[in-house]
């Protein structure tokens, strides 16, 4: 059981990891756009920041954070499905090596 306390709360733990520094990421980058558009350099950062804005409006259904929101879960989800799947072959691994380990023994 207690096991599998520790799974969960390991794969809790990378859907958080994986959600929050996605959004930050996110975040960063349009708020860089956004504090460059104010500067005299707004000529080459205006084109990134609208289809930065663009994109994360087509993936959050016309608004931004919305659309920061749903990439980010969806790298969350898919960063916790990546450590369970590494925790499940470093199971099967650790199983294998104790099955030769015993072969040995006979």
């Amino acid at each position: 059981m207690a096991t599998l306390l520790h799974f969960i709360r390991s794969l809790a733990v990378a859907l958080l990891t994986g959600f929050l520094l996605t959004l930050a990421g996110l975040g960063l980058w349009l708020g860089g756009l956004m504090a460059l558009n104010a500067s005299p350099v707004w000529f080459i950062s205006a084109p990134f920041y609208v289809h930065t804005s663009r994109f994360l409006a087509a993936f959050g259904g016309g608004d931004r954070l919305e659309g920061m929101i749903a990439i980010s879960s969806a790298v969350g989800i898919v960063f916790s499905l990546i450590i369970g799947f590494g925790s499940y072959k470093r199971r099967q691994r650790s199983a294998w090596h104790l099955a030769v380990s015993n072969v040995g023994e006979d």
